[in-house]
């Protein structure tokens, strides 16, 4: 977490909240819909007609769509971005920056549904971060004597790799080192019983906002490398 700083006007912006938001909207309808002809059913004669078991499934669709709705609507401003001081994390107002001078390699792995930003440090990275601590995996270094633990970002929609790849090449190159094809289940789990017990949290201090973009990083879907 970070306080004070803010990407540069020139960044590579990805609307990463308005873009989950967007791509999943079309089956949070059908959840949606499926659940309010469920209440209709269960209005109408007490939903005998319609049998327990239906009624159940299509209102149970109706309170995950709704669900994933809500989540995905509060996310909607959270932006990822890429500028010639590092990567960025955004979530509302809360700000974190993994500097590019801090890693020694970026790229992307690769499975089938899962695509992943592999950002690996050069020296031992905070594992507490309020905002980043999620994304911290224990893999193999890049090169021998380099720390195991690295941010694990993931990429979505997995569509996104394009962009995200982009970002990367234009602004860390000499890190770049491209893309990697991985066994299913590589992306492993974050360490959530040692943050619990190391102290950390959800919370934290909130980043500040930049008079430079007064409502925030909301430009367009993605701000393309020249």
């Amino acid at each position: 977490m970070i306080s004070g700083e803010w990407p540069a006007e020139d960044a590579t912006v990805l609307r990463y909240g308005l873009r989950r938001l967007l791509l999943s909207l079309p089956v949070m309808v059908v959840f949606l819909a499926a659940g309010g002809t469920g209440l209709w059913f269960a209005f109408r004669d007490d939903g005998i007609g319609a049998g327990c078991t239906p009624l159940a499934i299509l209102l149970a669709m109706g309170l995950g769509g709704l669900i994933q709705l809500v989540f995905r609507w509060r996310a909607r401003h959270w932006v990822t971005a890429f500028d010639s001081t590092g990567f960025w994390w955004m979530r509302g107002k809360e700000t974190a920056l993994i500097r590019w001078d801090s890693l020694a390699g970026v790229g992307i792995y690769e499975a089938p549904l899962l695509r992943t930003l592999e950002l690996c440090p050069k020296a031992e990275i905070d594992r507490d971060d309020p905002l980043l601590w999620a994304w911290v995996r224990d893999h193999d270094p890049l090169r021998p004597g380099l720390p195991r633990p690295r941010h694990r970002v993931p990429i979505r929609p997995a569509a996104a790799r394009h962009a995200v790849a982009a970002g990367c090449r234009q602004w860390a190159p000499r890190l770049w080192f491209g893309g990697e094809r991985m066994p299913l289940g590589y992306d492993g789990e974050s360490d959530r019983k040692g943050h619990r017990s190391r102290g950390g949290g959800a919370g934290g201090p909130v980043g500040s906002h930049d008079p430079r973009h007064p409502h925030g990083l909301d430009g367009p879907d993605v701000t393309p490398a020249p």
